[in-house]
């Protein structure tokens, strides 16, 4: 508006001097500006165009022009009023003005000019309610204008606070309702599936899980008649202090004996990674634990001994008491400092071998005298050693018996004696070939400790993960603690690993679009269309799908794996692929190359725990070649979601999964397809056969899929073949009811 007053403004003013356009210019010369502005208003005029709103540049223009020459006539009508002497808003016409006469204007022609006038304020008014009308609606558009929050001084606050109190502050959402005991948690309704689209962003395995009910179907154990105490020593646990397979079997053996109604506590580093990750974590005490150093001054070598001060803490993860311990803060130590488990700048052996007396020590200030000491791997191997040398000959401890779990012999412990001093206790008191000495160092100087082989030999009994691992250790594959496994083989067995089932079930899993198990399978099929729609691959229930979910590392077969993906695709089949490591680089290349827009190759190369709960889901069959294999879990996760493992012979795969073309098999144990080569054309044996058999042999494979589901790979299964371990060392026997001689 303000430019269409302005361009009137300035048409008025050249108007008031007379200048006119046309030939009319000229002939008003000797006429006072008055009377040149009012005949210059005489001039043919062509009638004004009604403009839609929101025009070209070149229709805005014709706007401009109009509402100018509105202006001129509104100020020609006041002078016509002035020159007729009446203070009269209407024009006086009766009398001709001689002026005019004399100017040319003929009788009625003021009239005429008055009707044009009036034409043009009408076409203006219309005009006026068309702006009026789009300025509504523009306004109308807009979005509402958001209130800044201000504190009480009227400074506005940080959106990031705003944020997480508005998160802490939203109204509670109502509770599901609870399931039926054996129930899915989502039926399998196709209608009401939400369909994923291959270019989601983020992708469709990060949208939140289906909420689940406060009141699940509890979990029922058969109670102890006689609880046993159990503390368990570790470097890791799941889920928040996890590596590798060790956290899952801290956790998993912890939670399926507290089922049982044992007593169980779990003692960890408190890594400063796990800040904010313990529930109910609360500070205990402080306590003293001796600590040695071996100073070396002018060739002289000299042990100092002092008080290390350890802070203790309990709290819960994964539902188990914890007693977690770190250096006190008036130390100043690095020690279990850094980002990520196993992560930090200090020295891991001076770190373990420290916090190995210090759970110790913490036994003993505490009062705790458990029935078992369970102790995991190398790191926490030292316990065994110090318990009998230290704490129980000197009648501190008195009560436990030593239990350790090897979970992989390829990291056994390798150790200085001038290290050990972190325990306060002198290395060359285990530096023995009776004890501790790593005979792959006799000769050397110095000669050296090796903690796990210390371990096996002051422990009152020793599992590994798979009784087919324990044997192949017992047959070389242990290096040489082979020959410290053999001289100790009465106390040595293989106890397979469980499935937390509480997170691998298919039933409540709530990851899955659609859940399932035996006898109401059709949710199986929605997850399998499901992945492919999100993958991009094409959407045929009558392609099997292969999965493969592994650490990229040799040891798992990295050659075999590579061979799998065309193989598969080959005789008709699809193939994903999701994991990490140090030897993913040519599986990268290949999903930027060959595979980047194939539609039944997807090659994930990253880990993702949600996307892997529905690969697990969709898959036909899960390929799990490794090299060699303590336990597994993921043949065992596999069977859980009704998929068949195609594996290699070794270790616990070759105590879990049974050919299903074996003879010496019995029909119920058949699971899956087995192969014993490293070779490609072993590969392609037991690939192949799957294959076929999905092609041709549809209703034995929907059975077998509901047969692999039964299986009992839990942690209550396992967990009870531990307490008749811890039974047999401790001589505390279950007592069973008398029920007199009935």
């Amino acid at each position: 508006m303000a430019a269409l007053g302005a361009g009137a403004m300035r048409l008025g003013a050249t108007m008031r001097v007379g200048v006119t356009a046309g030939s009319t210019a000229t002939s008003h010369d000797g006429l006072t500006p008055r009377r040149s502005a009012f005949l210059a208003a005489r001039a043919p005029l062509a009638p004004a165009a009604r403009m839609p709103v929101g025009g070209s540049n070149r229709k805005s223009s014709s706007v401009a022009l109009t509402h100018s020459t509105r202006k001129v006539f509104a100020r020609t009508a006041r002078l016509v009023v002035r020159a007729d002497g009446n203070d009269d808003a209407t024009p006086a016409v009766e009398a001709a003005d001689p002026v005019a006469e004399r100017a040319g204007i003929e009788s009625g022609g003021l009239t005429d000019l008055m009707a044009q006038l009036a034409a043009l304020q009408n076409e203006n008014s219309k005009l006026q309610e068309d702006i009026e009308t789009t300025k509504s609606i523009i306004e109308s558009a807009k979005p509402p204008v958001e209130e800044v929050p201000v504190d009480e001084n009227g400074e506005p606050l940080d959106p990031a606070l705003v944020s997480i109190e508005n998160f802490f502050n939203q109204p509670e959402q109502k509770p599901r309702e609870p399931i039926g005991a054996g129930e899915l948690l989502t039926l399998p309704d196709e209608s009401t599936v939400k369909w994923p689209e291959p270019n989601e962003n983020p992708p469709f395995w990060e949208r939140p899980p289906i909420r689940m009910p406060e009141n699940l179907d509890p979990k029922t154990c058969e109670i102890t008649t006689m609880p046993l105490h159990v503390v368990h020593v570790t470097a890791e646990m799941a889920p928040v202090a996890k590596v590798g397979g060790l956290g899952d079997v801290v956790t998993g053996l912890a939670r399926a004996h507290l089922c049982q109604g044992h007593n169980v506590e779990v003692c960890i580093p408190y890594y400063s990674s796990l800040e904010g990750k313990i529930e109910d974590v609360q500070h205990v005490m402080d306590f003293d634990v001796p600590k040695g150093e071996q100073w070396e001054w002018d060739g002289e070598k000299e042990i100092r001994m002092s008080d290390f001060q350890w802070s203790m803490y309990s709290g819960k993860i994964g539902g188990c008491p914890i007693i977690g311990l770190r250096p006190a803060f008036r130390e100043g130590s690095n020690l279990f400092v850094g980002q990520k488990i196993y992560g930090g700048s200090y020295n891991e052996a001076e770190a373990y071998l420290s916090f190995c007396r210090a759970s110790l020590e913490c036994l003993k200030v505490t009062g705790r005298d458990p029935n078992v000491i369970h102790v995991h791997e190398w790191q926490c191997s030292a316990v065994a050693m110090l318990y009998w040398d230290v704490y129980h000959n000197q009648g501190l401890l008195n009560n436990a018996k030593i239990m350790l779990t090897i979970h992989n012999m390829d990291n056994t412990g390798e150790c200085r004696e001038e290290e050990f001093m972190a325990t306060g206790v002198p290395g060359s008191e285990f530096n023995t070939l009776e004890r501790a000495m790593d005979e792959r160092t006799i000769g050397h100087n110095p000669e050296r400790l090796c903690l796990m082989k210390g371990a096996i030999v002051y422990a009152n009994y020793v599992t590994t993960v798979s009784p087919t691992y324990a044997r192949e250790a017992l047959s070389g594959s242990a290096g040489f603690l082979g020959k410290t496994l053999t001289k100790e083989r009465t106390k040595f067995t293989g106890v397979i690993n469980g499935v937390d089932t509480e997170i691998w079930d298919a039933r409540l899993d709530n990851f899955l679009p659609a859940n399932f198990k035996p006898g109401t399978m059709e949710g199986k099929a929605l997850c399998k269309k499901y992945v492919q729609m999100g993958l991009g691959l094409n959407v045929d229930p009558h392609k099997p799908l292969v999965v493969c979910i592994s650490r990229l590392v040799p040891q798992k077969g990295i050659n075999l794996i590579e061979h799998a993906i065309p193989r598969t695709k080959e005789k008709g089949g699809q193939f994903v692929l999701l994991g990490s490591g140090h030897s993913d680089p040519p599986f990268s290349r290949l999903a930027e190359s060959v595979y980047k827009n194939d539609k039944d190759v997807k090659l994930l190369i990253f880990y993702s725990d949600a996307l892997s709960h529905l690969l697990y889901a969709a898959a036909d069959c899960v390929l799990v070649p490794s090299m060699f294999e303590p336990c597994g879990l993921t043949q065992m996760i596999a069977m859980c979601y009704g998929a068949l493992p195609i594996v290699r012979k070794t270790g616990g795969l070759a105590d879990t999964v049974h050919d299903v073309d074996d003879p010496s098999v019995s029909d119920s144990k058949k699971n899956g397809f087995v192969f014993e080569g490293a070779d490609n054309g072993a590969l392609e044996g037991a690939l192949d056969r799957a294959l076929r058999y999905y092609h041709e042999r549809k209703p034995w494979w929907q059975g077998m899929q509901e047969q692999v589901m039964d299986i009992d790979n839990s942690w209550e299964r396992a967990g009870e073949e531990y307490v008749q371990l811890y039974r047999s060392i401790t001589g505390i026997r279950e007592q069973f009811p008398d029920h007199g001689g009935q």
